[in-house]
């Protein structure tokens, strides 16, 4: 029988609970370029969301009329929005931030959002300072090796 050996190293990722649960966490890479790119775009691509004029919701996110069309519409929605979160993360983080919510649900004591809303905007005030540190660290590195280029 073989001998199992372990890789063992620093790998850059910073993990975050989610409302402090630690059963529910998820990973990102502060020094992976591309992630605040899609963070962003994730943003960009709802952040203007609306449900269609005749769609009512409660504020649990279920509809308020017309179940059938209603439910339809919200599975696509949250298929869309799982789809966006596990591509954002590049893993199965979907169920780990929602926690069997709809996405489409109101929070928040004060201002009313939804809770991807609150979710993305939880995210980017996280990951923007884990960034920038980490930019601010690359260009010193690569101005080592760069020099006078």
């Amino acid at each position: 029988m073989a001998k199992m050996k372990n890789l063992s190293f620093d790998d850059g990722y910073e993990s975050i609970t989610v409302n402090s649960d630690k059963d529910r966490v998820i990973r990102f890479n502060p020094a992976d370029p591309e992630i605040i790119s899609r963070l962003l775009n994730l943003q960009n691509n709802f952040q203007n969301y609306q449900p269609e004029q005749d769609l009512e919701l409660n504020p649990d996110g279920t509809p308020k009329n017309d179940m059938e069309k209603g439910a339809a519409f919200i599975s696509e929605f949250s298929n869309a929005m799982r789809k966006a979160f596990d591509n954002t993360f590049n893993a199965d983080v979907y169920d780990t931030i929602f926690n069997g919510q709809s996405p489409l649900c109101i929070v928040g004591s004060k201002e009313k959002k939804y809770l991807f809303e609150a979710v993305i905007d939880g995210l980017i005030s996280i990951m923007e300072p884990a960034i920038a540190e980490y930019s601010k660290v690359n260009q010193e590195k690569m101005q080592k090796y760069l020099g006078d280029l």
